[in-house]
């Protein structure tokens, strides 16, 4: 795995700001939790990260390369969401 840095990752959603000048950096091979309340944006930034958002402000580096615009597809990334997204349960 490659340092995954944030800085001043911003989304909003109309009004609502649901990621708000979030600086972070996980190191390669580093343990990270995010973990906070409902709808503080946890899932936003890992979506942020993953490609399936794009941020409003602010920039996603995997190490020295910038890759806020890059497709999810060419990120080498993945995400397991809390719910089954693929059909009922």
């Amino acid at each position: 795995m490659v340092e995954v840095k944030l800085e001043n990752l911003t989304k909003r959603f109309g009004k609502v700001v649901a990621v708000d000048h979030v600086n972070l950096k996980i190191r390669d091979g580093e343990f990270m939790v995010l973990l906070g309340p409902s709808g503080c944006g946890k899932t936003t930034t890992l979506r942020c990260i993953a490609g399936l958002e794009i941020p409003d402000e602010g920039k996603v580096f995997f190490g020295d390369e910038d890759v806020t615009y890059l497709p999810p597809k060419d990120r080498n990334v993945s995400i397991v969401f809390q719910s089954y997204a693929c059909g009922p349960t």
